[in-house]
């Protein structure tokens, strides 16, 4: 059973994230995606989770469902009926740099709930990165159950936007590995609070900042590379993993 402890232990560089799955080259945040970064051999797959009006939990990075799908609106205000007819591949590209269609890339291409997507990965030598964008007591309480029903103790982890909320989520389960992305360069801050796993913005990576990562014993995933030239430059400075759009090209420094 996969183990993000044995990952991070294990000395394997460069540890590759896909960011909303292999999202650089199929619709991002959905079941094609997550796929074939799975197939392609990375070692954790990233995705975002949502809550709609009627207290579904889905995968949807934005606020609304207006850039990658045929819909308009705002996710919490819409009711899971309606956002399960729509398509959601109508981005194509990496996330900072590709472009909204006008066509659909895949016909009836839905998007995926909280529980199909951790029926895809729970059996799979695969880590997950889970990015909780909900505000209710009730859709938190929620997320953290699946951790039972699915045993995901040892292969997930959540990440959480504030320390106030990763508070909350202790509460909840104080056995669930949190990620928090408040304060990202004060990695003390995130040892203290107990997170083994930090997700820094590329600004912050520099080899000094690698290095207090290795001193804190710390597990990173940079947020993100899409390129060749920036994977060797970070990879260079010390850093075990890195997040990304296109995770072929990391796959291959």
């Amino acid at each position: 059973m996969f183990e993000l402890e044995k990952l991070y232990t294990s000395g394997k560089c460069p540890i590759v994230t896909a960011h909303r799955g292999f999202s650089g080259k199929f619709p991002e945040n959905t079941l094609p995606a997550f796929e074939a970064a799975y197939r392609l051999g990375v070692d954790i797959i990233e995705f975002d989770v949502r809550e709609t009006a009627d207290g579904m939990l889905i995968i949807m990075h934005d606020t609304s469902v207006d850039r990658t799908t045929n819909g308009s609106g705002e996710v919490n205000e819409l009711k899971f009926d309606y956002l399960r007819r729509l398509n959601a591949s109508y981005w194509q590209g990496t996330h900072d740099s590709g472009k909204r269609l006008e066509k659909p890339v895949c016909e009836n291409l839905q998007i995926p709930t909280f529980k199909e997507v951790l029926k895809f990965c729970v059996d799979k030598n695969v880590g997950i990165n889970i990015q909780v964008y909900v505000d209710s007591l009730e859709a938190l309480k929620g997320i953290c159950s699946l951790y039972d029903e699915f045993n995901l103790y040892k292969k997930a982890f959540l990440m959480i936007s504030t320390f106030a909320q990763a508070e909350t989520i202790k509460e909840i389960n104080p056995k669930i590995e949190i990620c928090v992305g408040e304060d990202r360069g004060n990695l003390q801050r995130h040892k203290d609070f107990g997170s083994k796993i930090i997700q820094p913005a590329k600004n912050f990576v520099t080899p000094e900042f690698c290095k207090e990562i290795t001193e804190l014993g710390l597990w990173a995933n940079m947020f993100f590379s899409n390129t060749s030239e920036e994977n060797e430059k970070y990879l260079s400075y010390g850093l075990q993993g890195i997040m990304t759009d296109l995770p072929d090209l990391l796959l291959t420094q």
